[in-house]
């Protein structure tokens, strides 16, 4: 769930810059490159991210426009990490989730899927489920036994 917290706090720093506006001529593409780098580094922050200033390159444009720029940019931040925790030519899990799920199979032999969800965050029920199933039939057969 790490990566719901960060984002969702990389999105309060977002929407905090819509507060405020000059009269300058807005530069709406330079604004939305400034805010993807502030998204950038309030998600490299992750729980030690702070509030940012409105960045210079926004000054001019309004409150709405702001607004729906932020939801371009974590609409498009989801989507990445989506698409990160899967992998991308078989829509499978990701390695690093597979290899979460072989050690979590061989030592205790239960998925805690609480510590799995920043490796395998971006799986439905669904397909966590058919990945759980993959990994023990992959153990299985190359003579592993998943623990009990």
């Amino acid at each position: 769930m790490r990566t719901r917290t960060t984002l969702t706090a990389a999105i309060v720093v977002l929407l905090a810059l819509a507060g405020c506006s000059s009269d300058s001529e807005p530069d709406t593409a330079a604004c939305k490159t400034a805010m993807a780098k502030q998204l950038g580094q309030a998600m490299a922050d992750g729980d030690e991210a702070v509030e940012g200033d409105r960045p210079t390159e926004c000054d001019g444009v309004d409150d709405e426009t702001l607004q729906r720029i932020a939801g371009e940019l974590t609409g498009d931040q989801i989507g990445r990490t989506v698409d990160d925790s899967l992998d991308d030519t078989t829509g499978q899990p990701s390695a690093e989730c597979r290899a979460w799920i072989e050690t979590e199979l061989q030592g205790s032999g239960d998925i805690d899927a609480a510590s799995g969800a920043d490796v395998c965050g971006g799986l439905t029920d669904e397909q966590l489920d058919q990945a759980i199933e993959d990994v023990t039939n992959d153990l299985t057969n190359e003579g592993a036994t998943p623990a009990p």
